[in-house]
């Protein structure tokens, strides 16, 4: 029985689709850190409704966004599974209180991270005593 040129093609195609597919999973998981979140709690607890603080990390390492009230930028070094948050600056804005309130809790939640995993789509910020710090959701 001949090996027919139309069995080589699909053999070909399909051996294609495979590798793309499996670069597409690899990629998709070096990226997973980077890009832009909003926070859904901070310290176990809930956000305010009304009161948006998001992440935005660069692959570079650049991190910007906004605390609640004030923008802030950065760094974070990233290697595997552990990050270190470069120095922030940050605007110095006054807003309402729920506003200042999770601001100030945003920011001293993320100079606590210390690595970072990703649970049902949501990025987890974990500190020094494997404790979630931050839970986001990519926006």
């Amino acid at each position: 029985m001949a090996f027919s040129s139309t069995k080589l093609i699909q053999s070909a195609v399909i051996s294609a689709g495979l590798m793309l597919a499996g670069f597409s999973t690899a990629n998709a998981a070096e990226s997973g850190i980077y890009g832009n979140w909003i926070t859904e709690r901070i310290q176990g607890h809930k956000v305010h409704a009304k009161v948006q603080s998001t992440l935005d990390i660069a692959q570079d390492g650049k991190i910007s966004g906004s605390g609640g009230c004030n923008r802030y930028m950065g760094g974070m070094e990233i290697k595997g599974d552990k990050v270190k948050v470069q120095p922030v600056g940050a605007t110095l804005m006054a807003c309402p209180p729920p506003m200042m309130q999770q601001d100030s809790k945003f920011h001293a939640a993320l100079n606590l991270v210390t690595s970072w995993k990703l649970s049902k789509n949501k990025l987890i910020l974990i500190d020094s005593k494997n404790r979630e710090v931050l839970r986001l959701k990519r926006v």
